[in-house]
């Protein structure tokens, strides 16, 4: 984003409940050590909350009551519960209680912004304070503007209610609209320019005020401030055209082509499960204008496509359903190909080369030309070091082959087949080995969402010092009562709370996501520009009303287990319902998630613009990937592992056996995100620009041709079928630099081996990580950062020998 963008059981049954929490602030405020006693009542506290629905139903509602009972009328202020009709609004922002709440919530926020400006413009012409506060001043307004439209871009994306995903819509384009005039406001810029040029304002201001004026201040220069009027009024009538249109991208990305693909008789009669293939006949049954004599019409639904693609030998079959599966609507490109098009023409109005080359200049890779040469090494690489070898082992697989090159050979309908065969020739060979196996126990027994997050807490606790505690939720407070749970993320270093996560694992509709919805940002009391009292019922402040919290939510796309009962908790006089088991792969998504979330909980910065998350796009990534090495980890995954029935730890044994009996394509899968990156390279590239520009931009762009041109280059699994890259949400989220998860996660595996594999669970590492990289957010230079982190005084210059260092393989 631009400059300012960015019913009660018994009292018995209370007290158990939050005897836990009673008992952990009593610590905390004491300081004294944990029990394990202490730890184990929390850690199961905690995972009951996410598995057991009752449970943290009872949880909420005791828990408001007794809060509500023990502070009525406290300082004036409504106690909200579900005992009452009052509410809350979204993340307790009394505004958001319903969609027309919303769009109100912009429009006073809008009018609020507008007078701000007015003020600020006259207090800076007035004295010497007008100025030192201009930059602080300015922060404010970002923050008052991102509040809103985070909120409303959360809501777009996650919300089940219509009429609140349109009200979003609606409140996006009242602000977003409002903020691109900002960026090209000249009198804005001007000021901050001459304060930041006066070298006896800046010795008065702070490191962190002078980065933010500086990081503000080449926005403005990025957004055509130099432009005249009418050049700057299409420039935001541009940069608007390409919001909406990313913004149809999103909401489209699971569209297909056809939800149905025909087959011919022959090919359906293959199908050798008799259960999927009644299942397709009872959607033939449903529905009118499928029925055929010669063709059977199947359905593109559900776990239909992906079990055909895994289980059937029918090439042909396999390749008319892979090509379906991912291809896009017409309609789709037509929006890819509008947004690229629009970008190209953005970055010459602005004088860059390409698009890319206008996204990189202030990044860590500097430019697209490093991006390229990084991503070719690393593609190189992954050939090198193992490509070939797992498609040979597919190859092996393969029925009547046509080509004797395994990499032109399998195709990317062959994937999912050809793994499936050869894990099953897997189990084959350890039965001879072992005639009377026995059976492997499911590895997602010991990895419910509460054990999980539980063990984050616990992990968290032994590198930060840093605990998650659940806490009840208001009505209104989420977007879903009966699945959303709040935890609030407490620092017993310094006994602070750092802010609030709000965590949905069972969304229907948003792929596993993070949204910052308000960052950390210090008050404005001091200079008389804000006031607790004013902000109270729109964020959550900290202990001392001097500081907006941290609002993070976590969105996943876990199914929901069955509501079987399994069993009861003990003493607690109620059937425990099967919690949702996880397989390590969503073990995966959860601490990737995470560790973008703690990323803006342990920052320690004053001004919004520049906190948590909110630091160069290809750091940003850091954090998340390196907690991807802790969730793959023995050491960390057999101490949170705990079977869901009977508390067991998980072994080494069985998380061995499990591992072995995972094919992991680990080589193809980085060469398959290279190819991604390379692809969101060369839609923003020079070649664009020049094709565009030779009919002065009013040709049309044929993003397909140059996706299928780029398959045929890099190979492996090459596709040259379907449309699968309208489908793929970065092209427009990161917009040429999806790069950053390969590079981060060169970067992780530095920060990994050179901190935290001797010891996943180590206090001193994760001091020194959180203390060189964390807590900085972006207000220090991310090469600094990792010269800090690794003790290399070479990666601080950031040129090429530094990207050299990242990239070399350990």
């Amino acid at each position: 984003m631009k400059v300012l963008t960015r019913l009660l059981r018994s009292q018995h049954f209370i007290t158990r409940a939050n005897k836990p929490l009673q008992l952990l602030h009593q610590r905390a405020h004491n300081n004294l050590s944990y029990s394990n006693k202490l730890v184990d009542a929390t850690s199961r506290h905690l995972q009951k909350v996410f598995d057991d629905q009752k449970y943290f139903n009872d949880f909420t509602k005791t828990a408001t009551k007794a809060d509500t009972l023990s502070k009525p009328g406290l300082n004036g202020v409504r106690n909200y519960s579900i005992f009452n009709n009052n509410s809350t609004g979204l993340f307790k922002n009394e505004l958001l209680s319903t969609p027309s709440g919303l769009i109100e919530f912009s429009k006073k926020s809008r009018l609020e912004a507008i007078e701000f400006v007015d003020s600020m413009l006259h207090e800076v012409n007035q004295n010497e304070q007008g100025r030192l506060t201009f930059i602080r001043k300015l922060d404010q307004l970002s923050d008052l503007l991102c509040r809103v439209i985070d909120v409303a871009e959360f809501i777009r994306a996650s919300h089940p209610s219509t009429k609140w995903i349109n009200a979003a819509q609606q409140t996006h384009e009242i602000i977003f609209e409002y903020m691109n005039q900002l960026n090209t406001n000249v009198e804005l810029y001007h000021h901050l320019r001459d304060i930041l040029d006066d070298p006896v304002m800046t010795a008065k201001l702070t490191s962190e005020e002078i980065q933010v004026g500086e990081y503000l201040k080449q926005d403005f220069e990025r957004s055509g401030i130099h432009m005249d009027p009418e050049t700057r009024n299409n420039f935001v009538a541009i940069t608007q055209e390409i919001s909406l249109l990313g913004s149809l991208f999103n909401n489209e990305l699971r569209n297909l082509k056809s939800f149905w693909c025909e087959v011919s008789r022959s090919e359906f009669d293959s199908i050798e499960d008799e259960t999927l293939k009644q299942e397709i006949n009872g959607y033939q049954q449903k529905f009118s204008g499928v029925h055929s004599s010669s063709s059977v019409q199947i359905p593109l639904v559900g776990h239909i496509p992906y079990s055909i693609l895994s289980n059937c030998a029918n090439e042909s079959l396999r390749r008319k359903i892979w090509i379906l599966l991912h291809s896009s609507t017409d309609e789709q490109i037509e929006t890819l190909n509008g947004f690229i098009k629009y970008r190209a023409f953005l970055a010459r109005m602005l004088g860059h080369k390409s698009f890319a080359h206008y996204q990189l200049e202030h990044k860590m890779a500097k430019n697209p030309e490093n991006v390229i040469t990084f991503l070719t090494n690393l593609q190189n690489s992954s050939r090198d070091r193992g490509v070939l070898d797992e498609i040979k082992q597919l190859y092996n697989y393969k029925k009547n082959p046509q080509s004797t090159d395994p990499i032109e050979e399998i195709k990317p309908w062959d994937r999912d087949y050809l793994v499936a065969q050869l894990q099953q020739d897997i189990k084959l060979q350890q039965q001879k080995k072992e005639p009377n196996p026995k059976e492997l126990e499911p590895i997602h027994n010991y990895f419910s969402v509460g054990t999980v997050v539980a063990g984050l807490s616990s992990l968290f606790s032994h590198i930060y010092n840093v605990t998650f505690i659940p806490e009840p939720t208001l009505r209104g407070e989420t977007w879903d009562q009966e699945q959303v749970r709040k935890i609030k993320v407490y620092d017993h270093t310094n006994q602070r709370n750092l802010g609030f996560l709000y965590l949905d694992f069972w969304s229907p509709k948003v792929l596993p996501s993070h949204f910052t919805i308000v960052c950390l940002r210090k008050l404005n009391s001091s200079i008389g520009t804000e006031s607790k009292e004013q902000l109270q019922d729109l964020v959550q402040l900290d202990e001392d009303k001097t500081s907006q919290l941290p609002i993070i939510a976590l969105v996943c796309n876990f199914p929901k287990a069955s509501n079987l009962s399994i069993g009861r908790f003990a003493g607690m006089g109620g059937s425990k319902e099967k919690p949702t088991l996880l397989t390590l792969d969503q073990v995966d998504i959860i601490f990737h998630e995470m560790g973008h979330a703690m990323h803006s909980m342990i920052g320690k910065t004053e001004l919004h613009n520049l906190s948590g998350t909110r630091c160069t796009t290809d750091f940003v990534e850091l954090p998340s990937v390196l907690m991807e090495s802790f969730s793959r980890d023995r050491r960390v995954l057999c101490r949170i592992g705990r079977h869901h029935e009977t508390g067991a730890p998980l072994s080494e044994e069985l998380l061995q056996q499990h591992h072995h009996h995972r094919v992991a394509l680990e080589e193809c899968d980085s060469y398959m995100q290279s190819k991604m990156a390379m692809l969101d390279q060369v839609l923003h590239d020079e070649n664009v620009v020049a094709k565009l520009e030779s009919t002065n931009f009013k040709g049309e762009l044929d993003s397909t041709a140059i996706y299928h041109d780029l398959e045929r280059q890099l190979q492996v699994f090459a596709d040259e079928w379907s449309t699968w890259h309208g489908k793929f949400p970065h092209l427009f989220s990161y917009g040429a630099a999806y790069y950053s998860y390969l590079f981060d996660r060169a970067i992780a595996d530095k920060i990994w081996h050179g901190l935290f594999a001797e010891d996943p669970w180590s206090r001193k590492a994760g001091e020194k990580y959180k203390n060189s990289i964390l807590k900085w957010g972006g207000t220090r230079d991310p090469w600094v950062c990792l010269a800090d982190a690794l003790n290399n005084p070479e990666l601080s210059k950031g040129d090429s020998h530094a990207m050299e260092i990242i990239g070399r393989k350990l």
